[in-house]
């Protein structure tokens, strides 16, 4: 039941938590985004308001634009290419809401909407302190807030109700436009291409991997033996680089530029530049 309702009650549900009770390193929401994403996101410090909506998100099983984000600035960023930003005076229970506490139009914190008051947000948040006094951005706690709108930078939409589902099998390819280039966007990516379909990027330079950090399961990484991929090779004459077989730092700043981004060599994990690449194959048929 992939629904604001059930992803408000699993948050509400987490009121009272709080990091300096937590017997264990770190944070609940932390441990678990550090299963995925590195032992870092575990330590004891880490500010974890977005892990937390994260984890969230995740228990309701429901698909956040770009997928899992431990970074403010990136789950707006992933939002927004994906168009589901919408105004703070639209935002509805469910949503995600990120604050500016200073003004400078970096966001420093991030909830969920509860109740859209007008002119003031109902929320839930991780990370935050009880009241006024105290952190607002590291507080240590899940609590229910009271936010006036002059403070949001920016709301977004989860896909609830499977749209990001719907909207994937429109064209008959079957990813979801999450930023992480695992087995099923490259099992569509065999099927537009027609390369024998098995979910594996085959026989890729390791060194490679420390600027691909998007790229996750079945991607086959090899040392100085590495022979390329057929489906690479296609990949590459398809985008204009040259098709050796080896996906490098070029068909990375290609790519980039091909989705109006500022080409930086990193495909950072999740990838703006994966989740745009993934949406225009889901929604129309090429990329």
């Amino acid at each position: 039941m992939t629904t604001p309702t059930n992803t408000l009650r699993i948050a509400s549900a987490e009121l009272g938590y709080s990091r300096w009770n937590d017997p264990a390193t770190g944070t609940k929401y932390g441990r678990d985004y550090a299963t995925r994403h590195g032992a870092a996101f575990g330590a004891s410090g880490v500010p974890y308001c977005a892990m937390f909506v994260t984890w969230v998100l995740r228990a309701a099983g429901v698909e956040y634009p770009g997928g899992d984000f431990a970074y403010c600035p990136y789950g707006i960023n992933n939002a927004i290419h994906a168009g589901r930003s919408v105004p703070v005076r639209s935002a509805q229970p469910g949503d995600v809401v990120f604050f500016d506490w200073d003004g400078d139009g970096v966001a420093d914190h991030v909830g969920f909407v509860e109740v859209n008051r007008g002119s003031w947000l109902q929320t839930i948040e991780g990370n935050t302190s009880a009241g006024s006094r105290g952190s607002q951005s590291n507080g240590g706690g899940v609590y229910r807030r009271a936010r006036g709108w002059e403070s949001v930078i920016a709301v977004t939409r989860p896909y609830y109700g499977g749209a990001a589902v719907a909207e994937a099998r429109s064209t008959g390819y079957q990813t979801i436009p999450d930023g992480w280039w695992g087995e099923n966007t490259t099992r569509d990516l065999q099927r537009y291409f027609g390369t024998p379909v098995d979910g594996v990027v085959s026989s890729q330079y390791a060194p490679n991997q420390a600027f691909l950090a998007a790229c996750t399961s079945g991607w086959e990484w090899r040392g100085d033996d590495a022979e390329g991929s057929q489906l690479i090779s296609k990949f590459q004459a398809h985008i204009g680089t040259t098709p050796d077989g080896f996906f490098g730092r070029n068909d990375v700043n290609t790519l980039e530029a091909r989705y109006g981004y500022q080409p930086d060599g990193y495909l950072g994990g999740p990838s703006n530049t994966v989740a745009a690449m993934q949406r225009r194959l889901n929604q129309n048929g090429t990329i």
